[in-house]
């Protein structure tokens, strides 16, 4: 595969099994050779605090794809609703503000992803 994918997830702790699949979805397009990655946005922020917990259940996988660059950042406006701007600094994670302190959707098909949001 020689697609990009970026996976915007807006979905927030309600919806649990959207973040495992955002991860998995990612680390199955890198791992057939294709280019992938997540941007959190709209409520999904708000998964960070519980991320940084190493008790979680998806802390590992989170920091599997962290690792393995597949997180394209938090946007910033986001993350400053829902509090969480020194959580995303302190994981590492940019923090994305290039639409009108959002994430830039045109920027990203302007890279050639096709846009995913989950």
């Amino acid at each position: 595969m020689d697609g990009k994918i970026a996976l915007v997830l807006f979905a927030g702790p309600e919806m649990p099994c959207t973040l495992q699949h955002a991860f998995l979805f990612a680390r199955d397009v890198a791992g057939r050779g294709g280019q992938a990655c997540i941007v959190f946005e709209g409520n999904s922020p708000r998964w960070l605090p519980e991320l940084a917990d190493a008790e979680h259940a998806l802390f590992r996988l989170f920091n599997t794809v962290k690792d393995e660059g597949l997180i394209a950042g938090v946007c910033r406006g986001c993350a400053q609703v829902h509090g969480v701007v020194e959580t995303a600094e302190a994981m590492g994670l940019p923090l994305l503000a290039d639409a009108y302190g959002h994430v830039s959707l045109a920027l990203l098909a302007a890279d050639g992803f096709e846009i995913v949001t989950l």
